[in-house]
């Protein structure tokens, strides 16, 4: 999409636009890029196969049908949000739950103990009514009592069928129920995500909502809301998309894109993505002054532009070539102003194309190289436990560094010891010059539940002095395999040299567990 203004100068018609790349495909592109990426569905190709295809795993989709549901009920290739996808339609008839529907649907996916998706959808009933249940089931997993109801039309039991849910848990109650939005309009596309932490015995869960097509740009978040019990199932499961994991209760509607993470991801991550589906205009201006031609639009923090040139309106404006090596400027907010000698051409066109540049990797190691500038320090009397570098071999807990590598640190290379309190701090890492940093890294949690502590905490390098707040692992959760932790780097560390520290303590009870164990550290703009 586009915004246009047009003026003329002295025999020069000068066009002045805007590019504004939010699309679906720049979605695509940036979840791709995630590192915990697990399934990837965008319904886009040119044969039925392509698009029922997982674009990043092997969990491939096909149809199912119930009742007297037939396979033309399900289209495939179908407009989606907007020109840069396409969408599957899901299909669900009337009368009761299981009389008529055609949807997708996988034999086998596997959810950890953290997770997240995303969905682009767009209903076409306004409400479900004539069955037991009244239930669409967007996405959904189920193995026993573990339900994986991660996003549904109705719920939670009895239902109406008017609004949309997220159940998590061993009932399809209200206690186990995050309503997503109450009410919702046909037709509209919507972008929901959700992420999903399992604790003892339950689920805690943040879902995000924003309707596109009534221009929502800023997520609402409902939640954290935590249910009374049971999980999502941690063990291989049957998924369905626009219908139920088995055969019945379908969702009608469009689906134009599903994302599952093996991650609970921050609402950041999910904000930025709707940036990239929504039309964030940008006032620019041509105008003359002299011999010179000056170009202003305005520009915020972080994104870079390029000023793309055309001598007519042919071809989409963002394959205009770039005008005088004008690209990846970078911003200078609130405004960018430009000068540039004027062009003889008697007709020519502008438009600015924004972007977001790849994030700069201030620091990244996985240990594989061993651990330069690495220090550990233990802070209490008993020496029961140190920062060791190695494979992980504690009774539970990992036998791996991350993705099956050799070398992680861990809090002993064996079981943790009672009332220990130790330190692992990184080299020397520069961040002046940017704006604002994050912190990830693989972790491993595996103590017991309750008594153990471990945070994150940002020293200057110079004094050791602590920079802003600590950021607090949480160690009632236990990890079933290595998940992604992602922290902010504390505003008061930017602009210094500072030093990572990881502290560990556990309390006096001798536990056979492995602790925390620790991998891949990356530190980015």
């Amino acid at each position: 999409m586009k915004h246009k203004l047009r003026l003329s100068l002295g025999g020069m018609l000068i066009g002045s636009s805007v590019i504004s790349p939010a699309a679906v495909s720049d979605w695509q592109t940036a979840a791709a890029s995630q590192p915990n990426l697990m399934h990837h569905y965008t319904f886009d190709g040119s044969t039925d196969q392509e698009r029922m295809n997982d674009k990043k795993g092997v969990a491939h989709l096909a149809p199912r049908l119930f009742g007297s549901g037939t396979i033309d009920q399900l289209e495939l290739g179908v407009p989606g949000f907007d020109e840069s996808s396409a969408s599957a339609r899901t299909h669900r008839g009337p009368g009761s739950d299981n009389t008529e529907g055609a949807y997708l649907h996988t034999p086998s996916v596997t959810l950890g103990r953290t997770v997240s998706y995303e969905v682009l959808f767009s209903p076409v009933d306004s409400e479900i009514s004539g069955g037991s249940w009244n239930l669409g089931y967007i996405l959904s997993t189920r193995v026993g009592n573990e339900r994986g109801y991660f996003l549904t039309q109705g719920g939670p039991l009895p239902s109406s069928g008017l609004r949309i849910a997220s159940t998590i848990g061993n009932s399809h109650s209200d206690p186990n129920t995050n309503t997503v939005l109450e009410s919702f309009t046909v037709g509209n596309w919507y972008y929901v995500a959700g992420s999903y932490t399992v604790g003892a015995g339950n689920v805690t869960w943040t879902n995000y909502v924003a309707d596109l097509t009534a221009g929502e740009t800023t997520l609402t978040a409902i939640g954290p809301f935590t249910n009374v019990g049971g999980t999502y199932p941690l063990v291989s499961s049957e998924l369905g998309v626009g219908g139920r994991w088995d055969r019945q209760e379908a969702f009608s509607g469009f689906i134009d894109e599903v994302m599952f993470y093996d991650e609970a991801l921050p609402q950041s991550v999910f904000q930025k993505h709707l940036g990239l589906l929504t039309d964030a205009r940008i006032d620019f201006a041509v105008e003359a002054d002299g011999e010179d031609l000056v170009l202003t639009w305005g520009s915020t923090a972080g994104k870079r532009y390029n000023v793309r040139s055309s001598t007519d309106l042919s071809g989409a404006p963002t394959t205009w070539p770039v005008y005088g090596g004008l690209e990846n400027l970078e911003a200078t907010p609130d405004l960018n102003i430009l000068s540039l000698t004027r062009p003889v051409d008697p007709e020519r066109y502008f438009v600015v194309e924004e972007f977001q540049p790849p994030p700069v990797v201030l620091y990244f190691t996985d240990f594989e190289g061993g651990a330069v500038g690495w220090t550990t320090l233990v802070n209490d009397e008993n020496a029961n436990t140190a920062w060791e570098l190695g494979s992980p071999a504690g009774t539970t807990g990992p036998l791996a560094g991350a993705a099956e590598s050799v070398n992680a640190w861990s809090t002993n290379l064996g079981d943790y010891g009672p009332d220990s309190d130790i330190s692992l701090r990184s080299p020397a890492i520069d961040l002046s010059g940017i704006a604002e940093a994050e912190l990830s890294f693989e972790a491993f949690r595996d103590a017991d539940g309750f008594g153990d502590i471990a945070v994150v905490r940002f020293l200057r390098a110079s004094d050791l002095s602590q920079l802003g707040e600590e950021a607090p692992i949480d160690m009632e959760v236990f990890d079933n395999d290595w998940t992604t932790i992602r922290f902010p780097v504390a505003p008061e560390a930017i602009g210094e040299t500072v030093l990572i520290e990881w502290n560990f303590i556990s309390d006096d009870t001798p536990d056979s567990f492995s602790g925390l164990s620790i991998d891949d550290v990356r530190v980015s703009d």
